[in-house]
Parts: structure tokens; sequence; C-alpha cells
């Protein structure tokens, strides 16, 4: 055995190292990410979780291929408690460049919550030997000098390059067996700094099938429905904080609301977990929050001299005000964001409506009046807004209020007479309401015009010479009986047939000559002749259209 000038030995005080180990790590996921956090720092590429719980006597292993320590540095660093690394590190970044994660040196604590004795196996490259030691949890609590002696060993290497670090627990608080998939869903969760090329970490329970974690590992079954990069959402709303820039990170958002564990955003540092998933200040009981789950980096809050972060990396020091500028920020962020999920939530409805009730939501609102396309509009969204109707009530009751408020409601288009609707249709959609109008007269000219044979090139010629008491056309020709087949007084039906001649005379007069004589502008502006009476003579027009055609010939 190579010979050491001290034996190794850890310093505590029994009631610290008590709260810290068994108290604060005493739940499987956190106490695992204590230890990816040392493989990371110590620039592993790879990581790998065993568990085993076949027999009666569980057990955990824990392999990295990281720089692992000399019997120096475990005898000097890592069996020294509350070693802070800022403080005695000159760099904060390990030889890969990755932001050095462990801070207070309390994550080596994490072991103890988990098991009783720990055995740790570790090596550099370049260094003859490794090291394995072995703590005892019973042993340690009963040394009252608050001075423990691991025992050790100093095994020669057969590969001098050979390195990385093994961890065994063994002594288990654990009675059941693990839930690999669990296990692995939660601990995914610590970090977001998993890497597929440079920082892979698998689990796996038996030594069966592996568990590769990923930062997408947590969202993986969610239905996503919108998502937002949180550069763009800093680009959208602005403001004066100094770090806003520095801020990464994306927020999703699913079609129904999802499982509480997912809910809200977590906060990361550095790949590791800093705050756990909230919504910073933004109250928790909209709507929008029981759809919303994503991450944020904030790797510049490990740049300022004070901790910014927890010991047991659950929440931020929000109370320093480096802190509470951050979170006013990310106010305004989610804040953003919950406005911004409702207005696309409302679009998605409106566009699922419109396939299964057969109605385009967008052109029906830009086919209605301006005077009722508000009210129209608030309607839909009100009863889009209520989460217990379904999507199948929603387009039950959106088709009702459309056959009550159908597009072109002053025009009525499906219910006018086929040759208004085709010769105005086109000038209508354009909002070309005069012209519209006009195509409309001129199509019924010509057709008076045609079944009657009268001559003449006016307008009001034509339409005169073949209507009324004793012209050309008789409209009234099919309809001398009531039902119960009494004739009509004669008075009734020559009403009817002066009125043909006169109603048609007055659309020529009263809207024909005028639009056709004065600047649409105008008449638009001055209110003289609007557009909304352009949509009242088309409606005549289509009565007109139907006496013509139930007319005949004298």
């Amino acid at each position: 055995m190579m010979e050491k000038d001290k034996v190794l030995q850890l310093k505590f005080d029994p009631r610290t190292i008590e709260h810290l180990g068994i108290k604060m790590y005493s739940q499987l996921p956190y106490a695992l990410a204590e230890l990816v956090a040392n493989a990371y720092d110590a620039s592993a590429e790879h990581v790998i979780i065993n568990l085993y719980d076949a027999d009666t006597d569980k057990s955990i292993v824990i392999q990295d291929d990281g720089e692992g320590m000399s019997y120096e540095e475990v005898r000097d660093n890592f069996l020294v408690i509350g070693r802070k690394r800022r403080d005695t590190d000159s760099s904060r970044a390990n030889s890969k460049g990755r932001p050095i994660t462990g801070k207070k040196g309390l994550g080596k604590l994490a072991l103890f919550g988990i098991g009783k004795t720990i055995t740790i196996e570790t090596s550099r490259a370049g260094e003859e030997y490794k090291t394995n030691f072995t703590m005892d949890w019973d042993s340690i609590l009963g040394e009252s000098s608050g001075t423990y002696y691991p025992s050790y060993a100093l095994i020669e290497k057969e590969n001098i390059e050979e390195h990385g670090t093994t961890i065994t627990l063994r002594n288990l608080a654990r009675k059941t067996n693990y839930d690999l998939s669990a296990t692995a869903f939660s601990l995914a969760r610590l970090f977001n700094c998993f890497d597929e090329k440079n920082f892979v970490v698998s689990i796996n329970r038996n030594d069966g099938n592996p568990i590769i974690l990923t930062k997408e590992l947590q969202y993986e079954g969610i239905n996503k429905e919108f998502d937002w990069d949180i550069s763009t959402v800093v680009s959208e709303i602005g403001g004066e904080y100094l770090y806003k820039n520095e801020l990464r990170g994306k927020i999703l958002s699913t079609k129904k609301p999802i499982d509480q564990n997912l809910r809200g955003i977590t906060l990361y540092v550095n790949g590791r977990l800093a705050n756990t998933a909230g919504f910073f200040g933004v109250p928790e009981a909209g709507h929008a929050f029981s759809y919303l789950s994503g991450w944020i980096e904030a790797n510049f809050l490990d740049e300022f001299d004070k901790d910014m972060i927890a010991t047991d990396r659950q929440s931020i020091s929000w109370d320093l005000p480096e802190a509470e500028e951050l979170k006013d920020y990310l106010y305004r962020i989610i804040r953003f964001i919950a406005r911004d999920w409702s207005k696309k939530r409302k679009e998605a409805k409106s566009e699922e409506t419109s396939t299964r009730a057969g109605v385009n939501i967008t052109e029906w609102y830009e086919h209605v009046p301006q005077e009722i396309k508000p009210k129209l509009q608030g309607l839909v969204e009100r009863i889009s807004e209520k989460p217990e109707l379904s999507n199948e009530d929603f387009s039950a009751v959106v088709r009702d209020v459309y056959s009550l408020i159908p597009p072109y409601t002053y025009y009525h288009y499906r219910l006018l007479h086929r040759q208004v609707q085709d010769s105005a249709e086109t000038y209508y959609k354009e909002g070309n309401y005069y012209q519209a109008f006009q195509e409309a007269m001129k199509r019924y000219k010509n057709a008076v015009k045609d079944k009657s044979g009268v001559s003449g090139t006016e307008d009001r010629d034509i339409v005169s010479n073949a209507f009324g008491k004793g012209k050309v056309l008789e409209t009234t020709a099919n309809f001398k009986k009531r039902p119960n087949g009494q004739p009509f007084a004669e008075n009734t039906l020559e009403n009817i047939e002066e009125g043909q001649k006169f109603l048609s005379m007055g659309v020529v007069c009263g809207g024909r000559n005028v639009v056709s004589h004065e600047e649409i502008s105008d008449l638009r502006d001055s209110k003289l002749f609007t557009e909304k009476d352009c949509l009242d003579l088309l409606s005549l027009l289509s009565h007109l259209f139907k006496r013509l055609d139930e007319s005949k010939k004298r």
C-alpha cells in the first residue's frame, strides 16, 4: 500500500450532519441529483445509475467517467463538510467549460439520506492508485469527538489513465421496490443539462433496460397545443430589466388541463433546478395555469457574490434585491404568456368550431355589419371561455347563433332571388355595395325587357310600359282566387299590378338614377343614399323579380 502522511478523516458536528444528510435528502430523486451534479461538475460524459432490489439486500450503484479524485483531493476537499468551492477554486468552470453547480460542499451528505453505508472508489488519470473508502452512518453518529476515520485502501491501477468515480450505497432505509419510471421522471425534472453527446445519464433497475434522462422526458406524452420561446417573449414585452436578454427557456400549453405535478414553470441555473415549478407571483387561480408547463434558465444568478439559491435547491432566495428584480420580470413574462394563451386558445377553438360546425368563424365576423360585429364576437368569446362547455356543445350553440345572425345579415343573401344573387354577389363580397345594386338593377331591367318585349332605352320607360293595369305583363295571372275558391277583389289585383309598376319605377328613380349621376363618396358620406339603402333596394329587387317570374303576357 502506498504510504501517506495522514489518514482520512471526516470532521463534523453530529447534529449538523444528521440534519443536512438524513433530513434534507431523504427523497431518492433529490439525493441522486446531488450525485449526478457531482459527476457533471467533474466533467463526466456518462453517468449510470443502477438500482438493485432483486433481493432483500437493496443497493444503489452510481458510476461516472468524470475526472475523479486523487487521495489528496478526497482528504482535503471531499471530506471537508461545508467547503465552499467558489472560495477555494480559482475557476468557476470545470475542464469542459461547464459552470460549476456545487458551491456549499453539502451535496455529499445526500448519500446518507438514502443509505447508511457508503463506499466510494475514485481515481484520476495519471495517478498510480485509486482510492477506495467506506463511511458508515451509525459509526459517524457514534463519534462524540466530531472526528470520523473512514476505512480506506489505495488500490494500484492496471491502467494509469483510468479515471472516474463509483459510489455504492448499501444498508438502505428504503423497504419497497423501486419505481424506475417515476424515479427517472422525478430526476429528469431536477436538471436541464442533459446532452446526448456531452452528458448522458441513464438509470436502470436490476441491470434491465435503461432509461436515458433527457430534459424532454418530463413532457413525454403531453398533448402540446402551443409553445413560447422565452427569448421571443422577452423581445415582445421589452422592459428595463438588466439581465432580460440572458433568460432562455420554453413554455408549452396543453389542449386539456395538465397533471398537477407538471403545472408551472421551473427555474434552472447552470443546468440544475433552482426553483420548483410555479408562476412567480402571478395568481395561480387563473384558468390558463391549468394548461401551462415549461422551464426558464437564469444562469446569471450564479455570478452574484451572494448565494441566490437555497441550500436544498428548491427555491431562489426571493427576499434578496437581485432576486426581487428577477421575479418582477418573470411575473411580466408569465402574464404575457397567459394573455397570449387565451388569445391563441380562442383562435384555435374558432378554427376547430369552423370545421365541426361548418361555420368559418373568421369569415362570419368579416361579413356581418360593423355595428353587429363586436356584439357577435363578444357573445361567441364569452361562450368559448366557459371551461365546462364541451366542444360539441360549443359548436351547437355557434350553429344556432349563426342561423340567427347569418353573414350579410342585412342582405339576407341566401333568401334573395337567384337573379339578384347571381348579379350582385361578387361586388357585395368586395364591399362595393353601390355597384352590387347597379348590377342587380341592370339584370332586372333586362329581364323585364326580354319577357315583355317592350322597346325603349330608359329604365323607367321599360318598367312603366311592361307593368300596370292593362299593360303587357300581368303579375297576378296565377292568383285570381283565394284558397277557398272565391275570387280576390278586382281592386286588390289592380293594386298589385300598379304596385309592381310604381315600385319598379321607384327603384329606378330613387336608386338607379341617383347612383348613376352622383359621386358615390358624396352619397355615402352625406348619408343621402347609404350602403344600407343599397342593401334595402336589393331586397326590394328580389321581390320584384318574384313578381316578374309569376307574370304572364296578356
